[in-house]
């Protein structure tokens, strides 16, 4: 209905007479003159009855508008003039050239979901991406886009405008909090991928945070061809789960970023408790409190340096030391110790992982 009004209102720069379009009902839906549109016209049943395209009053011409050898819609034009005819057989085939269009769209975004959630064969996507004009041969990146559902179609808009104007790029919404961006980076490929992904996904989470809105952005990989972006989706997907996961107060998880959290994320439940019970007997982790456990990760940030911790931390050198000794009389592991500063940043990012799986409250995105 939006596109068939943008014509109408188009045309009414050109027109010097009201002209509109009618539903089989007779029920105006775009009109020349805005103050018609909900109107109901009387003529469009003795117009459905007639087995002429055209149709005359006293003082309108009407044609039926057929597509898919059914009548769609009944397009008018106030006046009976000699050049009335013309003028609204070219408003019918712009119309019907509009509804076609945008008609094709959709279709096109469908098949696009589709192979995205792999519900197409691989031997028929080429074939269904000829029909779209899609060239399979070109590679393609998968970003997500996920906000609150309040922010959605929001959030859609925005993107869409972004990204309206660019010939390789396809935006749509897979739910009301899920936007799918899948992007042609045929001329990136010679580039630095990563330094594309970093500056494409910056971008995209300024302009949603200039609009008030908080958005978590996962990047999959790039895949050499259009039948492959169901792999980008999936990385993209894995990225939000792992970093919302490991690294909370990241808005961008990035696939080829993920490190850790991508091998404890496949791990089984079981095998993480084990795991945890192993390095830390008996809750051990528990008996640490706040000062010690961020004094613990500023010390990994800083590669287990003490001089850059303690200034960091604005402590004296003791202080530091009587933590971290603190942290091995509690857990047995002493964190200057390389190999046991791996275990013990091993077993805190498994038992986060734990954690989340056992909160019930938790809103998981799985």
């Amino acid at each position: 209905m939006e596109e068939i009004k943008k014509c109408i209102h188009q045309a009414s720069a050109i027109l010097n007479v009201e002209a509109g379009v009618m539903d089989t009902n007779g029920l105006i839906i775009a009109s020349t003159d805005a103050k018609k549109e909900g109107d109901t016209d009387s003529a469009s049943r003795a117009v459905m009855l007639s087995e002429d395209t055209f149709s005359l009053t006293s003082d309108k011409i009407y044609m039926k508008i057929v597509m898919l050898d059914q009548v769609r819609y009944i397009a008018y034009i106030n006046s009976t003039d000699a050049g009335s005819r013309t003028n609204l057989s070219l408003l019918g085939e712009w119309i019907k050239a509009t509804v076609k269009e945008h008609g094709s769209d959709a279709e096109k975004e469908l098949f696009t979901k589709s192979v995205l959630l792999e519900n197409e064969l691989p031997g028929e996507i080429p074939i269904k991406a000829r029909e779209f004009k899609i060239n399979c041969n070109e590679p393609r990146l998968v970003i997500v886009v996920r906000t609150d559902a309040d922010d959605g179609v929001h959030t859609l808009d925005i993107l869409q405008n972004v990204y309206g104007d660019v010939q390789n790029a396809s935006v749509m919404a897979m739910d009301e909090t899920t936007s799918i961006i899948v992007l042609d980076v045929a001329d990136e490929i010679s580039s630095d991928h990563d330094a594309f992904m970093d500056s494409t996904s910056q971008a995209i989470l300024d302009s949603l945070n200039n609009e008030g809105i908080t958005a978590y952005i996962g990047v999959g990989s790039f895949v050499s061809t259009f039948q492959q972006i169901a792999k980008s989706y999936r990385d993209a997907m894995l990225a939000l789960r792992v970093g919302k996961i490991f690294d909370k107060g990241n808005y961008i998880s990035k696939y080829y970023q993920l490190g850790l959290g991508r091998l404890i994320y496949q791990l089984p439940y079981n095998l993480c408790q084990m795991f945890i019970e192993e390095v830390f007997p008996n809750e051990a982790y528990r008996s640490l409190d706040e000062d010690t456990l961020a004094t613990i990760e500023c010390f990994f940030a800083n590669n287990l340096n003490g001089s850059e911790t303690s200034r960091e931390l604005y402590v004296h050198r003791n202080t530091l030391v009587y933590r971290l000794d603190k942290v091995k009389k509690n857990t047995g592991l002493d964190l200057r110790s390389f190999d046991d500063a791996v275990q013990f940043k091993m077993a805190s990012m498994v038992r986060t992982y734990v954690e989340y799986l056992e909160s019930s409250r938790d809103n998981k995105i799985r």
